[in-house]
């Protein structure tokens, strides 16, 4: 099994390394600075944009993302994150595909994340570009991920993070590789999309979607969103956004 160290494998290696009890191994194929079509992290775009539904496990952790993600635009320019407005549309014409589906919770008239955004508003008609019919603007984060990670490997090797290159089957061999050369107490499996191969865990609720990303030269000076449209190819949105630092 091939996994890569990316952005939830770091934030995780981090955290765990602030307990100073704790001994962090990093196991991965890919690390910061590696460049291959399966490491998704060094080319993603990335912004706040909240999916989980009210009340759920996974809203309660989207709340406190927003917080450390707020302090680090406002106090860590060197993590590559920064506040840019976001627009979100609704197309008159939906697409119910699985893109639509998990994006239903952030796509609805008032999100229920807008609370966190005192500037957050619906558009007004005469703001609705055609075929949407309606959108929402709000003040979110955007992530430059090519900064990012390396600064998040940075942290992580300040609290005495190691890195290690492997390649593993099953998830119980990852704790015979830890560098202190005893097992690993703990194995976290931050595989993403590898969760669906990896023996002993075998995920087949995780579903890859692929995309494609264009890098270009003009500077938009805002995030823009839209789901799928039934007139359109089936299953596809877009979306724009400017990257902190270039």
């Amino acid at each position: 099994m091939k996994c890569s160290a990316g952005v939830i494998g770091l934030t995780t290696a981090l955290l765990l390394a602030r307990d100073k009890d704790s001994d962090v191994t990093v196991l991965a194929e890919f690390h910061c600075g590696d460049y291959d079509i399966r490491f998704a992290s060094p080319w993603a775009g990335a912004d706040y944009l909240p999916v989980s539904l009210p009340d759920t496990p996974l809203n309660k952790y989207e709340r406190e993302t927003w917080v450390e993600l707020e302090r680090l635009a406002k106090t860590t320019p060197g993590a590559g994150c920064h506040f840019l407005k976001s627009i979100k549309y609704r197309r008159e014409k939906e697409s119910a595909t699985s893109a639509a589906s998990w994006q239903a919770a952030s796509m609805t008239d008032r999100p229920w994340y807008t609370d966190m955004m005192p500037d957050a508003r619906n558009l007004n008609k005469d703001e609705l570009p055609p075929g949407m019919k309606s959108g929402i603007s709000f003040t979110s984060i955007c992530i430059n991920t090519a900064i990012y990670l390396p600064w998040l490997a940075s942290q992580c090797l300040e609290q005495g993070v190691k890195f290690r290159r492997g390649v593993v089957s099953h998830v119980v061999e990852a704790a015979n590789l830890h560098l202190s050369g005893s097992r690993a107490a703990l194995v976290v499996n931050a595989t993403g999309l590898g969760a669906r191969a990896l023996g002993g865990v075998e995920d087949l609720e995780v579903i890859p979607a692929r995309g494609q990303i264009t890098i270009v030269r003009n500077e938009p000076g805002v995030i823009v969103g839209v789901g799928p449209s039934l007139e359109g190819p089936a299953d596809e949105s877009c979306y724009i956004m400017q990257r902190a630092a270039g």
